[in-house]
């Protein structure tokens, strides 16, 4: 039988380019604080400049200078893998069970395996051994990964859209009509499903909602624009969580109209609290009512609507000292006028 390769110096070619990458690798990390130092000292400055200067110190200046002559030689500093390596705590046996019961349960995860091991093979393995077994035999193809499993979310990308991500800012310093809260939740009443789509001012309390038969963005863009019609006064931002509701068509009218878009941290939904407090409210005080015979979307507006005013004008807040949130703005605005 004839084994066909590469010639041997094709071999030795690659280990030394890569030898060679490594140093350069090893050299840029070093030089650059050694030349800092020594420009330092070049100038006369005494050595607690220098080591402020260049962010190491004395003894730390000589070692890299040491590594730099050797990276000089093409010696490349040791490896640091340890020498003894953790070896695997389990055999083939527990590999063997784990194997079996994940191929008959493809949903169960390390926590579920590991009881299952325990109560009815009395292998007496940790939930975290169990893991370590399942991430194994991923790796090898033998099993997939569960369909329950948390999915990891991306990072949305702010660098080309209009939407900034969320920064702190004291609530006390904040005026009506900015970081206006808006959320959507999901509610079936009389057989019918229905988007109800909210905004909560947080100075204000002020609430506006609207109801519709998807959570798109276009329709998130047709309730901004109803929002803005409506608000007794002048949005300055607005706050989202990071829905794809949000994104879009909704996004970009924000852009158009010159509101800025603040998209809050993942699973922070505390940081929109005041909305999912209303979403509470209209849970509550609306949606559980019994006398509401409404059987669609457009019967349950004008409904919703009469909710929305009576909370504005006539349910009082605790929070405004008893007025209702069109009696704080009328006051506000008066305030502003004087």
């Amino acid at each position: 039988m004839q084994i066909q390769g590469l010639h041997k110096n094709i071999y030795r070619l690659s280990h030394y380019a890569l030898s060679q990458e490594k140093a350069d690798h090893y050299r840029k990390r070093y030089e650059v604080q050694v030349k800092k130092w020594e420009a330092a000292k070049t100038q006369g400055c005494d050595e607690a400049f220098c080591q402020e200067y260049s962010e190491i110190s004395k003894a730390t200046y000589y070692r890299y200078k040491k590594k730099l002559k050797q990276l000089s030689k093409g010696i490349l500093p040791p490896s640091k893998r340890p020498k003894r390596l953790r070896k695997p705590l389990w055999g083939e046996a527990e590999k063997q069970l784990v194997l079996r019961i994940r191929r008959e349960n493809p949903t169960y995860g390390k926590m579920k395996i590991a009881i299952i091991l325990k109560r009815d093979f009395d292998c007496k393995i940790s939930e975290s051994t169990v893991g370590r077994i399942l991430k194994s035999l991923q790796n090898k193809g033998l099993v997939l990964k569960s369909l329950s499993a948390l999915r990891t979310k991306r990072k949305r990308n702010f660098s080309k859209g209009h939407a900034q991500p969320w920064g702190y800012k004291d609530y006390k310093k904040m005026v009506v009509g900015e970081r206006v809260q808006i959320d959507h939740m999901t509610v079936t009443k009389n057989g019918v499903c229905m988007k109800h789509f909210q905004a909560w001012d947080r100075k204000s309390k002020f609430i506006a909602a609207g109801i519709y038969h998807h959570a798109k963005s276009s329709s998130a863009k047709r309730f901004l624009l109803d929002f803005i019609s409506k608000a007794p006064f002048k949005i300055l931002s607005i706050q989202v969580d990071g829905g794809s509701e949000f994104m879009a068509e909704f996004e970009q009218t924000c852009k158009e109209l010159g509101i800025p878009l603040i998209v809050l941290p993942p699973s922070k939904p505390a940081y929109n609290g005041g909305v999912e407090r209303g979403n509470r409210i209209f849970r509550e005080e609306f949606y559980a009512r019994q006398d509401i015979l409404a059987d669609s979307v457009g019967a349950f507006r004008p409904e919703l609507n009469k909710a929305v005013l009576k909370y504005n004008t006539y349910r009082p807040h605790s929070a405004l000292k008893g007025m209702t949130p069109m009696q704080y703005i009328q006051n506000y605005l008066l305030d502003a006028a004087a």
